[in-house]
């Protein structure tokens, strides 16, 4: 294995994504007119694809660690996968199903409901631990640095392994939990998080904090690096349209996202922001967290105006 270039490892459910819009208001029990788009996502997909526009080009190679099944799905995933130059040696083919997503959306493109299955990926656990032994063991004895993107469809099992095989500085390791409820395994228990960056929402952090207390996410912000503090790490909480904050060793930063005008649908947007905000903060790692915060917001600004 080649580690001439730094490299991304993105772990996570890689989904076939179903979502409905309607092109009226949607209430309960009402049956809509509309569109219905499919599409591969899920959160580790997404995150890659994001990171692909901005460090293709760059000296960066970008891994997809997940699990998909073998069936008519599976070359669309792969194709969108090799067209932005994201390696596909890491995927395990299991079974004859892709994990799926399926999300109605309101008439302004925000999420009425919907329903994710992740079985696939969660029974490929102990191939994923696998891929993730050796892809260590070959940076151990490369001593070459590498980032380690967790999203929250990792079970707590693989986390342990995790944290037992990847202490070193040369791995940089964030958790982007996507789901509140996949934080169920780790309630009032922030400090398990402690060497991860954090990327959450307001009700994230109160999960890991376990408590319904923390109002906004400059509180929650500073409580949950508290608990995970370490030379490097930071904590980044969201709140929808209200102000997000990061927080670091070096600063307390926040930012205003911006008001998203039309009717674009919001799926993804999370993963994005993420994803711009982490290759903002690789290419120029002087710049403040405020700034990587700033460039992020605009960045996902363009991808919801563009990917509706």
């Amino acid at each position: 294995m080649s580690l001439s270039k730094k490299k991304i490892y993105i772990f996570g459910c890689t989904m076939w994504d179903i979502v409905g819009k309607p092109s009226e208001p949607i209430s309960k029990g009402k049956d809509c007119s509309g569109f219905i788009n499919e599409r591969p996502g899920g959160v580790a997909f997404n995150i890659a694809i994001g990171l692909s526009k901005i460090l293709n080009k760059r000296s960066y190679e970008l891994n997809l660690v997940s699990a998909i099944g073998k069936n008519e799905k599976t070359r669309l995933i792969r194709t969108a996968l090799e067209e932005h130059n994201i390696n596909t040696k890491y995927l395990v083919i299991k079974g004859n199903q892709n994990d799926q997503y399926l999300s109605i959306e309101t008439k302004n493109g925000e999420i009425f409901g919907s329903i994710n299955s992740s079985s696939t990926f969660l029974s490929s656990q102990s191939d994923i631990i696998e891929q993730f032994s050796q892809i260590c063991l070959a940076h151990k004895k490369e001593k070459s640095e590498a980032i380690f993107i967790f999203d929250g469809n990792c079970t707590r099992e693989f986390l342990d392994y995790v944290k037992e095989e990847a202490g070193e500085k040369i791995f940089t390791k964030y958790f982007i939990p996507a789901n509140f409820l996949k934080l169920a395994a780790f309630k009032n228990d922030a400090n398990y998080f402690k060497g991860f960056n954090l990327f959450i929402n307001l009700k994230e952090a109160n999960i890991l904090i376990g408590s319904k207390k923390l109002k906004n996410a400059m509180d929650a912000s500073i409580a949950i690096f508290e608990k995970i503090r370490t030379e490097t790490c930071l904590t980044i909480v969201t709140d929808g349209p209200n102000l997000a904050c990061g927080v670091s060793n070096e600063e307390v930063a926040k930012v205003q996202p911006e008001v998203i005008k039309g009717t674009y649908s919001r799926l993804g947007a999370g993963d994005a922001f993420f994803a711009y905000f982490l290759s903002y903060k690789e290419l120029n790692p002087s710049a403040s967290l405020k700034k990587s915060l700033r460039a992020a917001n605009r960045k996902t600004e363009n991808y919801l105006q563009n990917n509706d």
